[in-house]
């Protein structure tokens, strides 16, 4: 890799006026200094360009539709944002394509009336489709304010996901997948076909696949939703109906062959459990900081939800070697260094989770897979 950074302007005018016979004058605001300035700050634009391209023509580097065209050679499409589509009751019919807004202040959205999913007396529940992509669709629960008029409305709420919203996938996950698919070629079943497979379908941000599990020809395959939660029954249900569905009026997947499955195998598709996490601490503040534990509790809850987030993305990764093995721990030090990321922390210490000073080991097997979701965080001290 070359080092475009090196080629200033400052680095490129002094090398070109290095080239100029000693007898000629060079100072500054000199004739040769004057005209080689320009030329000089225009090369600098070119060589910062080049180091772009040069990133740009990597996977490990490659960002944006330059990622994409990268990955496309081995089959891979970046997942585009999907819309969340909620349940909606309402005291009145509703007419379809009616809008309605969320009463949440700068982070509301606009959900859109769809189909009507069920009624009964002053009672009708339809989908109710967000206006804009992404996961902003999946957060708020409460009232809507209608902005199409509705006769007789008076009461209008926005409830259960139906189906979750989705942001555009990243380039780090997208890099992640391309780098994947160099580990083991997908081919006839193997691992690498089931997670390859998986992992491009919409809505899945993870999987572990268990080969076996319940003897030959049986195939556990554990998938998170894109947001690295549990997945919602309708994706599970969706990614049984590619990979391997059932035969008409039964409930077990077939080894028909009917998926994304070989003939005679049987894959089950579920998704993981929560394991919740409480977790109490002794937090010193800057002298002079006053009730720091209830002034930063919002912060510290943060930089530890960031701490688990990161924990989570690994939750489909394989431990390297012969057998298939997944793993998942939070580490008291690393919740530790999350909240001494604050400037105004001075000192963490007695860091429990769930009672016990130890390290968390989650449970990852084909019976039980866990991710950890933070509940409580107690400050003492401060």
């Amino acid at each position: 890799m070359i080092d475009f950074s090196k080629y200033t302007a400052k680095s490129i005018e002094r090398d070109m006026l290095s080239q100029v016979p000693a007898d000629i004058d060079t100072r500054e605001g000199s004739m040769i200094q004057t005209a080689v300035g320009p030329a000089a700050w225009y090369l600098e634009g070119t060589y910062m360009l080049l180091g772009k391209m040069q990133d740009n023509a990597y996977a490990e580097t490659a960002v944006g539709e330059y990622l994409d065209r990268i990955v496309w050679g081995r089959g891979l499409v970046r997942k585009k944002a999907t819309a969340a589509v909620r349940k909606g009751t309402f005291n009145v019919p509703v007419v379809s394509g009616s809008q309605f807004k969320t009463i949440n202040g700068a982070a509301s959205v606009i959900f859109i009336s769809g189909s009507l999913i069920s009624s009964s007396e002053d009672n009708y529940v339809y989908e109710m489709i967000c206006r804009e992509s992404g996961q902003i669709g999946n957060n708020y629960i409460g009232n809507l304010l209608p902005i199409t008029s509705v006769p007789g409305l008076t009461s209008a709420k926005l409830g259960d996901i139906k189906k979750a919203g989705t942001d555009e996938e990243t380039d780090g996950a997208l890099r992640m997948r391309y780098f994947d698919t160099f580990n083991i070629e997908p081919f006839g079943g193997n691992i690498q076909a089931y997670r390859k497979a998986i992992l491009e379908i919409e809505g899945v941000g993870a999987v572990q696949v268990y080969p076996a599990w319940r003897g030959g020809g049986t195939v556990l395959c554990s998938i998170l939703g894109d947001d690295f939660k549990p997945a919602l029954p309708s994706v599970v249900q969706t990614v049984q109906n590619i990979i391997c569905p059932s035969n008409e009026h039964e409930s077990v997947p077939s080894g028909n062959g009917y998926g994304m499955a070989p003939i005679g195998a049987e894959a089950t598709i579920v998704t993981a459990s929560t394991m919740a996490l409480n977790i109490t601490c002794e937090i010193e503040f800057l002298s002079g900081i006053q009730n720091g534990g209830e002034l930063y509790q919002e912060e510290i809850r943060k930089r530890i939800q960031g701490y688990l987030d990161e924990v989570t993305k690994t939750w489909g990764t394989p431990l390297k070697g012969h057998t298939i093995k997944y793993e998942m721990t939070v580490y008291v030090s690393r919740i530790i260094y999350s909240i001494l990321t604050i400037s105004e922390v001075v000192n963490v210490t007695n860091v429990l989770i769930n009672g016990s000073g130890s390290d968390l080991h989650l449970i990852e097997t084909a019976e039980v897979q866990q991710i950890p979701v933070l509940e409580t965080v107690v400050i003492q001290g401060g």
